[in-house]
């Protein structure tokens, strides 16, 4: 007896999948294609979020001086792919407020070492800062 209730089950089962497996079919393609259109709009609004090449003409460099505490605090300098390397004779002097405005990103400060995080073009930043041999 036990057997045919399992037959009678899996029958039941199979029938129900004849009846409405394109409806199921549907309902999960539909389910993935909302998942991937989701997907594809996060990753449009990171994409918006990154800034384009900086141009020359935008590096403000009087500004970057302003917050780094002048030229003359600046001892020694790196560029370092999105990063800019620096060492400084006395990190009182840096305004925080002011170098984000300047454009950057994001900063690290060490003991002896403060890097610039620009994700537009370091490159260009650096070269309008020390120059295009520096």
């Amino acid at each position: 007896m036990r057997n045919y209730v399992i037959l009678d089950a899996s029958r039941d089962f199979n029938q129900f999948l004849k009846d409405y497996g394109w409806i199921i079919a549907v309902a999960v393609a539909t389910l993935i294609l909302v998942v991937v259109g989701i997907l594809l709009l996060m990753g449009r609004k990171k994409k918006g979020k990154t800034p384009g090449k900086l141009k020359p003409k935008d590096v403000d460099e009087t500004a970057y001086y302003a917050a780094l505490g002048g030229a003359d605090n600046i001892i020694s300098h790196e560029l370092a792919g999105s990063r800019i390397k620096l060492k400084l004779k006395d990190y009182d002097a840096l305004d925080k407020e002011k170098i984000r405005e300047a454009g950057v990103d994001g900063f690290i400060k060490m003991s002896d070492q403060l890097t610039l995080v620009i994700k537009g073009d370091a490159k260009v930043v650096y070269e309008k800062l020390f120059g295009p041999n520096a």
